[in-house]
């Protein structure tokens, strides 16, 4: 798969990996890591392996966090103090998260083509939008 996972914050272990305190992310659409106007590395890359996507961006100095935006109505970026971006491009038409955040003490906020944002528990059983 070509998901994207960026850990953030305190290291926290699960049973399968360490994460990040804060993980942003995508499980199934488009992204890309942009500074100055070059895409400096995107889901779309050639690679023979997932591990040599997985190495070109290790190589990227993401920096601070600066704010997150809705850049139309299906895309979503995340700016970075050094002049990066990471854009998440909505890529399939059902109601499956594009963009998501887990966050401290179990929350977990989503953003999807067909639902919009939402906010929720991530430990619970979601109501249907």
């Amino acid at each position: 798969m070509r998901s994207l996972s960026l850990g953030f914050g305190e290291k926290v272990q699960s049973k399968s990996r360490p994460y990040g305190e804060w993980e942003i992310g995508t499980y199934g659409c488009a992204w890309r890591v942009v500074k100055s106007g070059t895409v400096l590395c995107g889901s779309q890359d050639s690679a023979d392996k997932i591990q040599d996507l997985n190495a070109a961006l290790n190589l990227i100095e993401l920096g601070q966090f600066v704010f997150l935006r809705q850049l139309t109505d299906l895309d979503v970026r995340v700016q970075f103090d050094n002049g990066v971006t990471v854009d998440f491009l909505a890529t399939i038409s059902d109601g499956d998260e594009c963009f998501h955040i887990f966050c401290p003490e179990e929350i977990y906020v989503e953003f999807s083509v067909g639902g919009g944002w939402r906010i929720g528990k991530s430990n619970q059983p979601w109501k249907e939008a």
